[in-house]
């Protein structure tokens, strides 16, 4: 009888082993990665951007939308730019590419002290200071004359006009 009872606790004590032998056998492998949705937009009120050094600009829109590391959604936005005379630039709607230094721009309007210029849409550099359309443009000077055509180069630094395709000029004297 001593014997069956060894046998019965030698049996269990063996089974009792098979989980803790399972248990440390297993292998924990490291968590699946899970995929947490980021907020990949943040949206600004009032929002106004300066620059520094050489080329002074301000950057103003009532509301913008960072949309990336680097881009910037802006609604009615306006850039003005400090050279020898002020030079301002509204539009409806515009995306600045932070990394590359330009603002792609739609429903543009362009104001100097002698000129004057409107476009449906355009990219201005901010580090060569140009601002570039090939959707057509027209172009004021001092209130009288104009040029307007399909591919248009304004060059705001030296406050020169460059425009080609389909080109159409007036020119009016002033009264005096």
């Amino acid at each position: 009888m001593r014997s069956k009872f060894y046998k019965l606790a030698i049996f269990l004590l063996v089974i009792s082993f098979f989980p803790f032998l399972i248990f440390i056998s297993k292998r924990e492998t490291p968590p699946e990665k899970v995929n947490i949705p980021q907020h990949k937009t943040q949206t600004v009120e009032k929002f106004i951007l300066k620059s520094t050094g050489k080329n002074r600009w301000q950057l103003v829109s009532p509301k913008a939308k960072f949309v990336g590391k680097n881009v910037i959604d802006l609604d009615k936005p306006v850039l003005t730019l400090f050279q020898k005379t002020e030079i301002t630039i509204e539009a409806e709607k515009a995306r600045f590419f932070r990394d590359r230094g330009y603002i792609y721009l739609k429903q543009v309007k362009l104001k100097g002290v002698n000129f004057e210029a409107y476009s449906p849409e355009g990219v201005y550099s901010l580090k060569n200071q140009t601002f570039k359309t090939e959707k057509g443009c027209k172009v004021t000077y001092n209130g009288i004359n104009s040029s307007e055509g399909k591919v248009c180069t304004l060059d705001l630094k030296y406050q020169r006009a460059i425009i080609s395709g389909g080109i159409r000029t007036t020119i009016r004297e002033e009264l005096k």
